[in-house]
Order: structure tokens, then C-alpha cells, then sequence
């Protein structure tokens, strides 16, 4: 059989050769007269317009001016606050008199949101009072958001901040100037800054503080939030100045001078202390309008200041005490003391050990002020009772429950 020959059209080939030619004519033609497109970020012709959100987190360099014990390249260094890995943190033994997070730039770029990420424990850690700032110089710093007595309620919880800015700047600093219930131990997973275009740029979350003064005593007032009823604030205040100085005057006249309360829109519950403030469930309050002594109740814990010393059921006893003795609202809210019955136990707590409390008042006067007193100074000793009463505390609850009337 014949060797196979392959035959091409010399007509045919000058025809592909041509088209091929043509192509890569255009093609370069095409490549030479493309502009950059005007509306692309990072366009050299409008260096400081944003048109889409971007994390500019990395353009920075951070430093910080407190670094953790064991160093930058520690398992809890600084690094570890912008490394994207929220399973990560930087932790920082002592913020002393705050602590300072700065970023630089090498041009100016504009910041309109932050976001930050809880730690993985321990949210007494967790930042509460803060202030973002941006600078040209290093030097002279323009506040450009805000936030106190703010809370994460979660773990590895990431909460974002927006505010309205248009400037770029080259420098940018978080100083958290106090930590969630009064540590000196800071911590967070994560930090991130984004810039956001103009018209994309809110105010989030709502915050809006009032501080009031009367006499020696401050009221800051911090609700995060909106639309939260007037009238119930004015009548939270109204309790306040009413019921915290009679407090202080009977329990204890080297309480706190100022107090804080915050309305918590991500909190479902009633009310509760801790790190020296308040904080108030907004729906509870909301739809409970006429149960304002819930803070005559948690304004008796800031009060007590007991630190560890005393038993829950003796802390929310004296509260809910409190509230029956100095309360202005009761009647309206429907709020009272239970009855006495069999299957109750003085170490119920709230109402139920209140009026036990209120039942010892009446036959031992001053026992719950002399109470209060010592476990503001040492830990809570049963031996309380026997040596102010004559009898033990089951004792004491027995005797209550053959006479119980109050």
C-alpha cells in the first residue's frame, strides 16, 4: 500500500494566514486605546473615591502602644488582632491608662465602619468604653465614632460600627479607655476597618447618651435603643435620684457617685449589674411600662458592692427587700410579696427571701442594714445569725413559718 500524502490549498492557507494577521491587528489596536475605567476603585485618576465597601484592614501597618507579656510573635500577640482568624487573639495583661491600637496608611483612606470580634472567654476582658479616631499627623486626632457601655453577649461575637465619613486619613486609633466589669485584662479576636462608599454610610448601632446631674451624683444614661419610650426613661431617672441617695444615706454613703444605665435592645431579659452599671432589656421595659422599680431593685446592687462576698439568695433577697420598702411603683405594676406557704425555702431569693427578710426586720430591727454592712467587708458566715438574733438561720425560718404574718 501507498505511502498517505497530505495536499494543502495554497489559496486556502493565504486566506487563514490573512484573518490570523487581522486579528492580532485589532487585538493590539483594541489593547493601545483602553483607558481605565473611571469608576474603578484604585483608579489613579480618583485616588480617594470608594465605590464598593472594601476591608482595608491590610493596606495598614499596626502598632500598638501595650503588647502582650510574652511578645508581638506570642501565641496572644498583636498580630494575632488582624491575622483574619477570629479563633485567634491578642491579649494584653494591663491596659493601665488605655489602650492604644494604631493603623497607618501610606496615603489617606477613608474609614466609614470597624468590626471586632469578641474573644473566645472571660468577657469581663471584652472592651466597653472606646473611642475611633482619625489623624493626618499622628499628632492631632479627629474623633470620628464613639461607643460606651457597650457588651458582647457571645463568644467569637463580631459586632460592626458605622458612622458618616467621607475623609481619608493616614492614621487611625481604637483607645479603649475601660473593659467590661472593670478588668484590666483586655482581649479580641478580631479588629477589621473597612471603607464604604458615601452613599452607602450609616450610623449603626443607635446610641444615645444622656448624662444628668443632681447634687453629687451622675446619671448616664445610654440607650442603644431607638424609639425607646420617653416616659419610661424620664421615670427610670425619676427613681434614680429619688432612691439612690435614701439608699446610700441608709445602706451605704461610700457607693458609687456614678451610675450608669443602659437600655440593651439584644437583651432579652429584665434587668442586671455587673462591672458598676445597669442594664435594662428594652422590650421588658418597654412592655412593662409601669415596672419601674426594677430599678430601685438594681440600683440596691450597686449598693451593696459585695464583690463575692455574700450568697445570691442573700444578695437578691435585700434587693427585692429594698424594692418593697422603697419602692414608688409597686402598686401600679402589681408587684407585691407571696404569701407564705409550706414549700418555700428562705434560699428561694427575690420575693420569696424578702419577705422572710422583711419578717426578721420586724422582730429584729436593723438585722438587714447590720447584714448588708458586713458582707461589704468579709464573706458571708452563717454565724451572722446566731449572734445577732440568739438563734440559727433554720431556726429562725422555722419560727417564721409557724407566725408569718408581716
Amino acid at each position: 500500500m501507498g505511502q498517505a500524502k497530505t495536499y494543502l490549498n495554497p489559496n486556502l492557507m493565504k486566506t487563514i494566514i490573512f484573518f490570523l494577521l487581522r486579528s492580532f491587528f485589532i487585538a493590539a489596536l483594541l489593547t493601545g486605546c483602553a483607558k481605565e475605567d473611571p469608576d474603578n476603585p484604585g483608579n489613579p485618576d480618583n485616588p480617594g473615591e470608594v465605590l464598593e465597601e472594601l476591608d482595608v484592614t491590610g493596606e495598614a501597618v499596626m502598632t500598638v502602644n501595650i503588647e502582650n507579656d510574652l511578645g508581638e510573635d506570642s501565641a496572644e500577640g498583636s498580630p494575632k488582632l488582624i491575622d483574619n482568624d477570629t479563633l485567634t487573639k491578642f491579649l494584653v495583661y494591663d491596659i493601665q491608662e488605655g489602650l492604644e491600637i494604631t493603623f497607618r496608611y501610606e496615603e489617606p483612606v477613608q474609614v466609614a465602619a470597624y468590626a471586632i470580634t469578641s474573644g473566645n472567654d472571660a468577657d469581663y476582658r471584652d472592651p466597653l468604653i472606646w473611642t475611633f479616631s482619625g489623624s493626618n499627623d499622628g499628632q492631632n486626632w479627629t474623633v470620628l465614632d464613639q461607643q460606651a457601655y457597650e457588651a458582647f453577649a457571645n463568644r467569637y461575637q463580631t459586632r460592626r460600627y458605622s458612622y458618616i465619613n467621607e475623609a481619608g486619613y493616614t492614621h487611625y486609633k481604637w483607645h479603649i479607655s475601660q473593659l467590661y466589669g472593670g478588668s484590666e485584662m483586655f482581649q479580641a479576636s478580631e479588629f477589621r476597618l473597612f471603607s464604604i462608599p458615601p452613599e452607602e454610610q450609616v450610623v449603626m448601632p443607635f446610641t444615645e447618651t444622656d448624662t444628668i446631674r443632681s447634687g453629687e451624683l451622675t446619671l448616664l444614661f445610654v440607650n442603644k435603643s431607638e424609639g425607646f419610650p420617653a416616659s419610661v426613661k424620664n421615670d427610670m431617672i425619676e427613681t434614680f435620684f429619688t432612691n439612690y441617695p435614701l439608699l446610700m444615706q441608709d445602706f451605704n454613703p461610700d457607693a458609687q457617685k456614678t451610675v450608669a444605665f443602659r437600655i440593651e435592645p439584644s437583651y432579652d431579659g429584665v434587668a442586671y449589674v455587673f462591672g458598676g452599671f445597669a442594664t435594662y432589656g428594652s422590650s421588658y421595659m418597654t412592655n412593662n411600662p409601669k415596672d419601674i422599680d426594677v430599678v430601685t431593685h438594681e440600683i440596691m446592687h450597686l449598693i451593696q458592692s459585695y464583690g463575692g462576698n455574700s450568697l445570691s439568695w442573700i444578695s437578691e433577697g435585700i434587693a427585692d427587700y429594698v424594692r418593697h420598702r422603697y419602692g414608688l411603683y409597686n402598686e401600679e405594676a402589681n408587684w407585691s410579696l407571696p404569701d407564705y406557704n409550706p414549700e418555700q425555702s428562705y434560699t428561694d431569693s427575690y420575693r420569696v427571701t424578702a419577705r422572710f427578710f422583711v419578717w426578721l426586720e420586724n422582730r429584729y430591727e436593723g438585722i438587714i442594714q447590720e447584714l448588708d454592712s458586713q458582707l461589704r467587708t468579709a464573706p458571708y458566715d452563717e454565724a451572722f445569725w446566731q449572734n445577732y438574733t440568739g438563734k440559727q438561720l433554720d431556726a429562725l425560718w422555722q419560727d417564721y413559718s409557724e407566725d408569718p404574718g408581716i
